[in-house]
């Protein structure tokens, strides 16, 4: 007899896995346990253990019998346990001893619109259960969420085909669908940053420049929209997608009608949206999502009390329930017009690193790097009785190019200026028109914008502007980048002089270095690696035991790898696990603000 034990190691919890777990306690050809178990990696390990993140999830599935029951058992487990987008790691092994139990795991709502057991079913077209929406599966019980909207559940095969059909014609499709409104079309939706759905997945990478870890996210059961960039001559003209493969019944069957009559993929737009991930730190984090609970079961310890019962930042209300060891929060979009309104975008870091802190139960001793598209992006740190200052803020840039030139031309980087202008009048003129007055003030994304002409990227607008950079950082194969400077200026808070930034960013364009790709993973890489010294300066002073990445900027994967690189030699790294990087963690840290209602 053997003891054989499945370990699934996750960045947070997967409830799908508690349940599956659960229902293998009913499996009666062997004597099985499972369990749940939080693994700590405290930040005066040693620093191999310190880039783990903060805390490890770990499912256990044990079972004791003979070689051929046990291998059944393999088989079975390894067809059940779908990938998630949490997993980190899986393996098998011979143990000694149990350390599970017959218990339950104590799971949430464990929902999955499909698994395999019914998907090659309803979703392949040469099965006679093809487009099957309401198709029962005694596995995921998927169809439960399509009999509850009866728009959906009365789409019959004929229905489904007209709708394809229509799409094929170049309608575009306003439907209803288990996750809200679902707009299809094969012509961009609207403006700003496309959504597209990915009709024949193994196509993938004739559309998009992926990576294997991308492609696994992306058939994860979570379903996640990922960021990426466009292959060359994939006819796709936007320089960066967020992209994602079918994520309900409804979808999956249209997709295939699609994919049968060759289309690859067709843009989408959706209500209640599937939440698009970053891979930072190792781990895929959501930059916001819709809802976050965090109580003591889903922490692995106690949540610390609130000041506040309820507070909304942005689009978010966070509320508190229940007292000390019983504390619950839950972070969603709502409307709620009675709440207090916390919303201050110079707070935005502050709650961010309160919102984190709650997750991992001290806020000392904390370095926070915020970098948002929509708040005040700020370096801030907090000390033995937590504290919080802020070091570092970004500068707000001038409202229009004309008043950008005015500055450099005022500044020391006069000369370098003059010789860029007489050099490239082309680019001089779209600098002259550039107007920054719709974009986020004091962040990264307008700093990216401006530099984006500098190198002369082109765009149809600011937001394409900044994707355009970022893709282009994504897209560089040099092996050595020029160092940017991004020198300090005091004051009230620190921050760096821009005019210096663009100076040292014009110097190698009259070098002769034209390379955009290059240029702008240099004004990254050279931003982390500034970071680095103002953290390892600040940590003399302040003792930082970890420091946590947060704010949409880091969708940029770029910048988030080059903080890694070089921060992560020195300091522990962490992200939000539990939250988000940029919308409900900000409402969770506000109900921790020390500060008056107004």
């Amino acid at each position: 007899m053997k003891l054989l034990r499945f370990e699934f190691d996750c960045s947070k919890q997967v409830p799908w896995y508690g349940y599956l777990c659960n229902q293998y306690l009913n499996y009666q050809k062997l004597n099985l346990t499972v369990g749940l178990l939080a693994i700590r990696h405290q930040a005066n390990e040693h620093l191999e253990q310190q880039k783990k993140p903060v805390v490890t999830w770990r499912y256990l599935l044990e079972a004791e019998g003979e070689q051929a029951e046990l291998e059944c058992l393999a088989e079975q487990v390894a067809a059940d346990f779908l990938l998630s987008v949490h997993l980190l790691d899986s393996r098998m092994l011979l143990a000694t001893d149990r350390q599970g139990d017959k218990k339950p795991i104590e799971v949430s709502a464990a929902n999955v619109p499909f698994c395999q057991h019914c998907q090659p079913r309803f979703g392949d077209n040469q099965h006679g259960e093809f487009a099957n929406l309401v198709l029962a599966c005694d596995h995921c019980h998927g169809e439960q969420a399509i009999l509850t909207l009866d728009t959906v559940a009365a789409l019959q095969r004929q229905d489904l085909q007209q709708l394809a059909v229509r799409l094929l014609e170049g309608e575009t499709l306003f439907l209803d669908d288990v996750s809200g409104k679902l707009v299809l079309s094969r012509q961009p939706i609207g403006q700003g940053r496309q959504q597209m759905l990915v009709c024949n997945p193994n196509n993938l990478n004739s559309l998009f420049q992926v990576t294997d870890n991308e492609v696994l996210a992306l058939s994860s059961i979570e379903k996640p929209l990922l960021r990426l960039q466009p292959v060359t001559d994939s006819k796709l003209t936007a320089p960066l997608y967020e992209v994602g493969f079918a994520a309900s019944r409804l979808q999956l069957v249209l997709a295939e009608y699609l994919r049968v009559k060759g289309i690859d993929a067709i843009y989408c737009h959706r209500e209640h949206q599937q939440a698009v991930f970053a891979h930072t730190l190792g781990i895929d984090v959501p930059v916001a999502v819709s809802t976050v609970q965090l109580d003591n079961l889903l922490l692995g310890q106690a949540l610390p009390e609130t000041l506040h019962e309820s507070a909304r930042f942005g689009a978010y209300v966070a509320k508190a329930t229940g007292k000390r060891k019983q504390q619950q929060i839950v972070s969603s979009l709502a409307n709620d017009a009675d709440v207090w309104d916390s919303t201050d975008a110079t707070s935005a870091a502050q709650c961010a690193l309160l919102g984190i802190a709650a997750e991992v139960g001290s806020a000392s001793n904390l370095g926070m790097l915020y970098f948002s598209d929509r708040y005040v992006s700020q370096l801030m740190t907090s000390n033995d009785d937590g504290d919080i200052k802020c070091f570092m803020q970004v500068p707000e840039l001038p409202a229009t190019g004309a008043d950008i030139i005015s500055q450099l031309q005022s500044s020391p980087q006069q000369d370098v200026f003059a010789k860029f202008t007489e050099q490239y009048p082309a680019l001089y003129q779209r600098l002259q028109k550039l107007d920054l007055s719709g974009c986020p003030k004091q962040s990264l994304k307008s700093l990216w914008i401006v530099a984006a002409v500098i190198i002369g990227i082109e765009a149809d607008s600011n937001e394409q502007l900044a994707d355009a950079f970022v893709a282009a950082a994504m897209s560089n194969t040099s092996a050595n980048s020029p160092r940017i400077d991004y020198p300090l200026i005091s004051g009230e808070y620190a921050t760096f002089d821009w005019c210096k930034t663009f100076g040292t960013l014009i110097s190698f364009r009259l070098a002769g270095d034209d390379d955009a790709a290059k240029l702008a993973f240099a004004m990254n890489d050279s931003l982390a690696d500034f970071i680095a010294n103002w953290i390892e300066r600040l940590d003399l002073n302040t003792g930082i035991r970890r420091v946590y990445l947060a704010g949409s900027s880091f969708a940029n994967p770029v910048l988030g790898r080059r903080i890694a690189l070089r921060l992560g030699k020195n300091f522990p790294l962490g992200v939000s696990q539990m939250q988000d990087l940029d919308g409900a963690l900000l409402a969770t840290g506000a109900l921790y603000l020390r500060q008056r209602r107004r």
